[in-house]
């Protein structure tokens, strides 16, 4: 009986040590938090566009919904949005060249248009950022803060936590051991949203790329989930979609900076 209850317990730690062992792929350990910033930022200096189709959900206090999407992303703001519901019926389309905006509400036959500021971008999008952070964030690239106090740790799952501090804000940002593939990046401290990556597609070479993510505002309660289906990374833009003009007969509203 002893001896069981001796093989039982050896068998407890052993399965203990499996169940904790922690991949740490091609890199290796790491112990420098800023070795794994610099290489999520050369990731990103990698990624300048995008084309894809998928599928938006957003929850927020004023309503709840799902729509299909045909987006186009080019740094540093570029941005079309075109969005129809389960049916195909189109509900809207967004586009912004990075100084201007449009949106074409199809219901109402009503074109809006104004400078691309943050304000004015909250008002029809479900984050109210400047159109190259609203890029970015399409793109899968949550702002880093920029800052020599960073401290490093490691989850029992296979993931770095680095605590990122400047005199005005903080940053949770989660990176897989194994590839360094972006899990999660929590902001506080200054206007920012909180990103969760679901899924990754792997484009190039040590290149993973989010390919569904959650993007959260905290202030308004507001949460956008964006899941892509067919897409391509890299692509050369279509010019004439960053400028849409009003279809015939539709009413224009412009709007100033304020």
């Amino acid at each position: 009986m002893a001896l069981l209850r001796f093989l039982v317990a050896i068998l407890l730690v052993v399965l203990s040590a499996c169940a904790h062992r922690i991949d740490y792929g091609l890199w290796g350990p790491i112990d420098d938090p800023h070795v794994i910033l610099s290489v999520l930022r050369d990731r990103y200096a990698r990624i300048s566009s995008l084309r894809a189709e998928g599928r938006l959900s957003l929850e927020s206090p004023r309503g709840s919904g799902s729509l299909r999407m045909a987006l186009e992303v080019d740094k540093p703001g570029r941005i079309y949005l075109e969005t129809a519901d389960l049916f195909g019926t189109p509900r809207g389309t967004f586009s912004t060249d990075g100084e201007r905006f449009v949106f074409y509400d199809p219901g109402e036959n009503v074109y809006w248009v104004g400078p691309a500021t943050a304000e004015r971008l909250g008002a029809f999008l479900p984050v109210a950022l400047p159109p190259e952070e609203i890029a970015a964030l399409l793109l899968g690239q949550p702002a880093l803060l920029e800052s020599a106090e960073a401290d490093l740790a490691i989850e029992p799952e296979g993931v770095y936590r680095i605590e990122v501090r400047t005199d005005r804000a903080r940053q949770r940002i989660r990176v897989a051991t194994r590839d360094l593939r972006l899990i999660s990046v929590e902001t506080r401290g200054m206007q920012a949203v909180d990103v969760e990556v679901l899924a990754h597609r792997v484009v190039e070479t040590d290149l993973p790329v989010p390919a569904a993510m959650e993007i959260r505002e905290r202030r308004s309660g507001t949460l956008l989930r964006i899941r892509l289906g067919d897409a391509g990374w890299n692509v050369s833009p279509e010019e004439d979609l960053f400028r849409i003009e009003p279809p015939p007969g539709a009413r224009i509203e412009r709007l100033g900076a304020r």
